[in-house]
């Protein structure tokens, strides 16, 4: 797990997060993080390998039923990402 910077509100979380934050965050291990990515229950890392907060609590409210309106992570975000930059 990485080390808190020191003085670092205990209710603040970076918008990127590592594999290892994302896992903690979601409450699961992290064979259980990358078995629910590569099920695309949850999204994939960004082009620096870092997980976007906002679009997991998107997937686990979706994996909740608790939104009808979630982005569709069958898709690699990256591809998503890159054909949306042309």
């Amino acid at each position: 797990m990485p080390k808190i910077p020191r003085n670092w509100p205990a209710s603040v979380l970076p918008r990127r997060l590592t594999k290892e934050w994302a896992a903690f965050y979601c409450g699961v291990s992290t064979a259980t993080f990358d078995a629910m990515v590569k099920a695309r229950e949850l999204p994939n890392p960004d082009e620096r390998g870092k997980y976007d907060l906002r679009m997991l609590d998107i997937a686990i409210d979706r994996r909740n039923g608790l939104t009808d309106d979630s982005p569709d992570f069958s898709a690699d975000w990256s591809v998503k990402r890159r054909a949306s930059r042309n």
